[in-house]
This record gives structure tokens, sequence and C-alpha cells, in this order.
């Protein structure tokens, strides 16, 4: 399928740093971005990177297009800063534009290379949109009431409760059923759970032992679920979680938001404990995924909180 593109495979790689910087190069990327309240290096570092690093992953045949794990991350925090989708899509549809630049400037733009070029981001960018309104009218069709029919209609209402159907719970019982884990690292986080709170309780304020025993409890998690596939999205959320902990200037927080990110990180917490002891433990959850999505999405609220940002040249945008 990606002939052409395997053929040239080890040049992109190799190249890697100079597409990037192309992409992020881009005058309305740069724009979108800002607009947005994200920083450039951060988006580059934390998403763009690792989606060139799945388009790869699809040429070499590791993975499917449309099926990248840090997508859903990247998509539940652009939903929590309410990013427009006409926006998304500006800034994704650049780095087929940055490959195809590329790919002219190293002579190898043949009709074919185009072709595959095309085919391997459209439909990674099929898959970005199909997610994010999944993502965003999911919560809108729940709890729609009956003036507000019209919302159905915006989007394939019907595609999307297919796709939630088809989405067969997995009991913890089955699961572990099924996998091998290291259940020596499972009861290991327990201890580090609890040290992390007394860190955490154990001053009147947040201080910074409070951010660096976080950071290492969040990395341990991320460890452990590295391994499953299952739990690729929650992995990745809580690696770029540790990173910013572990990164962020402390002493430039207001008390405000210090008290904020306080709940945030007990929040957060208190749901991995939950989450751990349902799954790994007491096997009694009856759905593996039962919590994924709020944890990431408290994640995704306090990642909004630590991460640097631009500021706003326009008024928030709506998402419509």
């Amino acid at each position: 399928m990606f002939t052409e593109i395997e053929k040239n495979l080890n040049l992109v790689e190799e190249h890697k740093e100079q597409i990037l910087s192309s992409w992020m190069a881009y005058e309305i990327v740069v724009e979108k971005l800002t607009i947005n309240t994200m920083q450039v290096d951060f988006f580059k570092e934390k998403f763009a990177s690792k989606v060139f690093d799945f388009a790869i992953s699809v040429v070499k045949k590791e993975n499917l297009t449309g099926d990248c794990p840090v997508i859903g991350v990247m998509l539940m925090l652009f939903k929590k800063k309410n990013i427009p989708l006409h926006d998304i899509f500006i800034i994704c549809v650049h780095l087929k534009n940055a490959l195809l630049h590329f790919a002219l400037k190293k002579n190898i733009l043949t009709e074919a290379m185009l072709d595959e070029l095309s085919y391997l981001m459209d439909y990674n960018f099929e898959g970005v949109i199909k997610e994010y309104v999944l993502l965003y009218y999911k919560d809108s069709l729940i709890r729609k009431k009956p003036q507000d029919e019209k919302l159905a209609t915006t989007i394939d209402s019907v595609e999307i409760t297919e796709k939630l159907d088809v989405l067969t719970a997995t009991s913890a019982e089955l699961y572990l059923q099924e996998v091998t884990v290291d259940m020596e690292m499972i009861e290991e986080l327990d201890e580090l759970e609890h040290d992390t709170l007394d860190a955490i309780g154990a001053e009147e304020y947040l201080d910074q032992n409070s951010l660096d025993e976080s950071a290492k409890l969040f990395g341990q998690y991320a460890n452990v679920l590295n391994g499953m596939l299952e739990f690729e999205e929650l992995s990745y959320t809580l690696t770029i979680l540790c990173d910013m902990l572990r990164e962020v200037a402390f002493d430039s927080f207001s008390d405000e938001t210090k008290f904020m990110i306080d709940i945030y990180l007990k929040a957060i917490i208190s749901d991995l404990q939950s989450w751990r002891m349902a799954i790994f433990i007491t096997m009694e959850a009856e759905d593996i995924h039962y919590l994924d999505k709020t944890l990431m999405s408290s994640i995704a609220q306090i990642q909004m909180t630590l991460m640097p940002q631009e500021e706003a040249q326009e008024d928030e945008i709506e998402f419509f």
C-alpha cells in the first residue's frame, strides 16, 4: 500500500526534525496554536512528534491508519480548551503539506508518492475528525433536551451510536485471564499513592515536594500501563502529566493556581486508586475502560493549568 514511501522511509525518518520544524513554521499553524493559547514548542514536543512517529508506524504495518492513541490524548486536551474543529483541521493538514514539500525538495515526489502520502495523511485526519466529533458531542447527545432535536442532525448520530455500541465491554476478571500482569508493580503503586497523598496533605499549601511525589507516582503508573495495549491512551496521558509536573516553574504559580492543582492532584490520585483496585485487585469492574475517559478528562484539566500558554490574540471562538 505504501510502496513508494517504504522506499524512502529511511530518508523521511532521518529528517524527522526538519519535517516537524517545517510543519510548525507554517504561519497559519502558529496563528491557530497561538489563538488557542498553546505554545508551538509544547505542541511540537508532546503531540506533533508522536503523530509523526505514528504515521511512520502505519507505513511499517505496526499500526492501522486512524488508530493513534496519542490522538485521543491530544483531542481530549483540545476539547477541554474548546478548540474549534476547523482550527484542528488546519493544524493537522499542514503535516501533510510539510511532508509533500519535503518530498518535492528531495526529488522523490513521484505521482505514486503523492498518492500514498495523501492517502496516509487523509485517512489519519479522518480519524481525528471522527474522534473529535464523537468526543465533543457524546455528552451533548446524552443530555439533549427535546428542543435540542436539531443537534442530532448536525452529525451522523447513528454512526456515533453504532461506534459506542460496538465497544464491547471486557470485564476485569476476563482481562486478567488473557494478559500477564506484574502484580508486584501493581502493589507497589499502593504505597506510592499513600506516600503522595501524605506529601500533599503534609503542608497547608501545595509545595514542590508534592509535585515531585505526584510526578513519581504518575510516572510509575505510566510505566506499568505502557505494556498494556488496552491502556495506551491513559499511559501516554499520564506520561505527559508526569513530564509537565517535573518541568513546571512552581514558584510562578499564584496561590489560586496552587489551590486548584492541589484539588486536581488529589482527585486524580483518588480515581487512580479506585480504578487500580477495581481492575487489578478486586477485579469487580465489569468494564476495564469504565473510568478511562473520566481520568483522561481530569488529567487534561490539570494539564491546561500547568501548560505554558501563548497569549490569545482573538476572543474565544465557539466550536461551530
